[in-house]
């Protein structure tokens, strides 16, 4: 299998550590991918005409987008099913906290896309929506892990976690949430060790290549 990817972005993320929770990760070949909004990439839009990563090929030829199929696919198609509860209770969770780690990793990329303009260009409304989210966001977040069990992991915790992570990544100075949602931060805390979140940290393959040629 092939997946178009970048290590700078929640969504790839996401699936990286499902592939990794799914033992599949052996069996994805990462393609490179740097998403310009401005300049389409071709090779990227001969499988997905939407143009975004992650995208998966699977050794059929057969593309899967967007990050939910992925993981559905490498859990469910390939593997047991242990990320997405049968159970409809246990699934109706685990699809609330995936909505609500998708939407925040949303949130981010768009706030990062706004700070990312020219000064004279940056929008104060939408900057001030999005900070206007994050507390409502976090509270919820907060009683979704209040009397969590923190070994439990499923899409809806993979999709939090992914998001938890992009947010320290991106804007650990800007949102200090630690201390403000205990049950949550204990249990971010627990899932560091999983070696899924070891195996797929986000760093910036762009600067790191910069810096590279500097030398």
């Amino acid at each position: 299998m092939k997946l178009y990817w970048s290590p700078r972005s929640p969504f790839v993320r996401k699936v990286m550590v499902a592939a990794y929770e799914t033992g599949t990760a052996d069996a994805i070949e990462r393609i490179p991918v740097v998403i310009i909004s401005t300049q389409p990439n071709d090779a990227l839009l001969a499988h997905n005409p939407l143009g975004q990563i992650p995208t998966l090929v699977t050794d059929d030829g057969e593309a899967v987008y967007d990050s939910a199929a992925i993981c559905h696919y490498l859990d469910v198609v390939l593997g047991m099913g242990r990320l997405h509860p049968a159970a409809p209770r246990a699934r109706l969770a685990a699809e609330r906290r995936h909505a609500l780690g998708d939407g925040l990793s949303a949130l981010l990329l768009n706030w990062l896309s706004e700070r990312s303009r020219r000064q004279a260009d940056q929008s104060a409304m939408r900057i001030a929506a999005a900070g206007k989210k994050l507390p409502y966001i976090f509270r919820a977040l907060e009683a979704e892990m209040t009397g969590t069990d923190p070994t439990a992991f499923d899409i809806g915790h993979v999709a939090l976690a992914s998001a938890l992570g992009y947010l320290d990544f991106r804007f650990a100075r800007d949102w200090n949430w630690r201390d403000r949602h205990p049950a949550l931060a204990a249990w971010w805390q627990a899932v560091q060790e999983r070696p899924s979140m070891r195996a797929t940290a986000h760093y910036d393959e762009l600067a790191a290549s910069a810096q590279r040629q500097e030398r």
